[in-house]
């Protein structure tokens, strides 16, 4: 602290996104001139190993080529597991955090986190922006849903901290998230400003819950939301943005002594369409962010760290929030060795992806599957009986030893039985395609359709009705949440895997032959159906 200018002081704040999988110019010379502090990882990066840890060395070697009193960067990246997961293969495909929330394991939910920990690492990675720590108890949530553990605020404080004490373990830094919460929202804060009404003593039952959990755990950070909570902060701001919720509430009332990050201040319209980016910047530092998230306007990053720091020198934001915001970061890098940062090593690299991570995601994956209703498992049939497999043509094909011939979910159902044929179909699929699901329906003896959010998407509620009504056996697997039979009660069997990556779906077949039996309870309700906890075996 005392040897770090303002100016480098004022750069400790800014965590900025890369525009691609080499060290642009422009960000080069921020992260040598001091104005960063920390660095977020996208797709655009790129999935291979090599790669990324060239790129974060390079980045390391910058930041503290400037003088030896100025730290290595933080460098995060959403590695949440299910389809938030910035890296495809070769990392390991890890399930999402309702199917662990599924299998109500507290080990399996550590476990899976310290793999994840140790893969990011390998590449350079420090601090991970995971777990989610909503409680998803709202259906119509269009951007949590199966991010999020599941719907009883207790389980989920459980496995929230169960997941931090996995990734800490490992050094890579937790970042519980959305602060404080936004689970029971029906508007994405990407696309607007959503708002909750519950009072004070309900946030205390529900969300504020699984947070409590993660300071208990000692979380390295804890994210803010672009949320409107008018009983916390009758200030009319949202979350991110007022001093009620960041200083008094979080700081204050619940006592957390970590880095407060915001989410992201310039591609979320919550905050840039209704206070402006640059304007949100100042109200969020004063509020009491310690670290701004830019993901993106790689050609504004420059002009933004001016606006702050024009801030500071107007007195706007004091030198007592400056110093507090800097100290906090710090201290967390001098937990993470970012002080004097060392580069990853080489052989580590090798690790990504390994056979044992994948073992690990497929038990996970295969534990969490659930036999919410069942009218015709487990299947015995005939050699000559053909099972038609609609499987989704968004999802991860199948990983190591197994053909790309078929889905994740096809070569699972084709272990148990040779006489399989397969299609696939889009989230919104065309005419053509139920056409052509339509007719090879017509020789099969059983369909096994796997869809996501079903319940959303009014073309396959339309054909899954069509294969209810010819009496064969159909056996509906979610991929998304399992809230697809509030929309199709007529279907008789349905099974929850909570993804649709392979890790979710690989092992559905040994689930429908009887060769594996559901383990799964559901995590959330499903309202006037089922409530939390349930799930049949056979």
């Amino acid at each position: 602290m005392r040897h770090l200018t303002l100016e480098e002081k004022v750069g400790q704040l800014f965590w900025f996104g890369l525009p691609g999988p080499a060290l642009a110019p422009a960000s080069e010379k921020l992260i040598h001139d001091g104005k960063v502090g920390g660095s977020i990882f996208f797709a655009r990066q790129g999935s291979d190993p090599t790669t990324l840890k060239a790129l974060t060395d390079q980045i390391q070697k910058t930041a503290t080529q400037r003088s030896t009193a100025t730290p290595g960067l933080i460098i995060s990246v959403d590695q949440e597991g299910g389809h938030v997961q910035r890296w495809g293969e070769p990392f390991t495909p890890w399930p999402g955090n309702m199917a662990i929330g599924a299998t109500g394991s507290e080990a399996n939910a550590e476990e899976v986190a310290a793999a994840m920990a140790r893969e990011i690492r390998a590449v350079g990675v420090n601090l991970n922006l995971s777990p989610v720590a909503e409680v998803n108890n709202n259906p119509a949530n269009p951007v949590i849903g199966i991010r999020s553990f599941g719907e009883n605020p207790q389980a989920v404080a459980r496995l929230v901290a169960a997941s931090i004490k996995g990734f800490q373990s490992q050094q890579v830094g937790a970042v519980a998230k959305h602060f404080p919460g936004h689970g029971d929202t029906d508007v994405d804060s990407h696309k607007a400003l959503p708002l909750i009404r519950h009072s004070w003593e309900r946030m205390e039952q529900v969300e504020l819950v699984p947070f409590r959990s993660a300071i208990k755990a000692g979380v390295d950070a804890i994210m803010s939301a672009h949320i409107l909570f008018p009983s916390v902060a009758a200030d009319g701001l949202p979350a991110t943005l007022s001093g009620k919720v960041l200083q008094e509430t979080l700081k204050g009332k619940l006592g957390y002594t970590g880095v407060v990050v915001t989410d992201a201040l310039d591609n979320m319209k919550a905050i840039s369409a209704n206070y402006g980016v640059e304007n949100g910047l100042i109200m969020a530092i004063q509020a009491g962010a310690d670290a701004v998230l830019i993901t993106e306007s790689y050609h504004l990053q420059d002009g933004f760290y001016n606006t702050v720091l024009r801030a500071v020198n107007d007195g706007k934001i004091s030198s007592d929030r400056l110093n507090d915001a800097v100290r906090r970061t710090l201290t967390l890098k001098e937990k993470r060795g970012l002080l004097a940062p060392a580069q990853t090593s080489d052989d580590a690299v090798r690790s990504v992806g390994n056979e044992a991570h994948r073992r690990l995601a497929h038990r996970v994956g295969a534990q969490a599957l659930t036999l919410v209703r069942n009218r015709d498992l487990p299947l015995k049939l005939r050699t000559d009986e053909r099972v038609l497999v609609v499987g989704p043509s968004y999802s991860a094909k199948s990983t190591k030893g197994l053909t790309d011939i078929f889905t994740a979910l096809g070569e699972g159902v084709r272990a148990q039985h040779a006489n399989v044929e397969e299609i696939t179909l889009e989230r919104s699929p065309s005419k053509g395609s139920t056409a052509a699901a339509r007719i090879l329906a017509e020789k099969a003896s059983v369909i096994v359709y796997g869809v996501y959010n079903a319940h959303k998407y009014p073309e396959h509620l339309a054909l899954i009705r069509e294969f209810v009504a010819t009496g064969k056996p159909l056996i509906v697997v979610g991929m998304g949440e399992p809230y697809d039979l509030t929309a199709l009660p007529e279907v008789r069997n349905y099974v929850a895997a909570y993804g649709y990556q392979s890790t979710n779906l690989l092992g559905v077949g040994a689930v429908l032959f009887g060769q594996s039996p559901p383990q799964g309870k559901l995590p959330v309700s499903i309202p006037g159906l089922y409530p939390i906890g349930h799930g049949l075996s056979y």
